[in-house]
């Protein structure tokens, strides 16, 4: 429902951490700010698809996304991906598993996470260490 609007950029253990604009549908046709922006992500070599947990339906938010992508660049889809469904704590349980056995159908890594737990920020954080 909204996207960021500058790029952040961040570091985590000596790698940068870049928070990309304007990946919304008809970015790679230059809808938004994507088409500036998706140029950008041909350098990096892991990507952390955001998708809220509140989302009605996460998939289609996968899909939109990842078509956005591929008609950008098809190599872009060769990057390692994880999927964060954030917000993980404004949802229950139950519904957070069905989103996740949802999103298994991507076979992409599937992260809960929430700013309201620290240890899934944790986890976030020592598979980025790997990465």
């Amino acid at each position: 429902p909204f996207t960021t609007l500058e790029p952040n950029l961040g570091m985590l253990n000596g790698k940068v951490i870049a928070d990309i604009p304007g990946l919304i549908e008809g970015a790679s046709e230059g809808k938004g700010l994507g088409h500036k922006f998706l140029k950008h992500i041909e350098k990096v070599k892991l990507l952390l698809h955001c998708i809220s947990s509140e989302s009605e339906d996460s998939i289609s938010d996968y899909n939109t996304i990842h078509k956005e992508l591929k008609e950008y660049s098809p190599e872009l889809l060769e990057k390692q991906e994880i999927i964060l469904l954030t917000k993980s704590d404004l949802v229950e349980n139950k519904e957070l598993e069905k989103k996740i056995r949802n999103l298994k159908k991507t076979k992409k890594q599937i992260i809960p996470v929430s700013i309201h737990n620290w240890e899934s920020l944790q986890k976030l954080i020592q598979i980025l260490n790997k990465s």
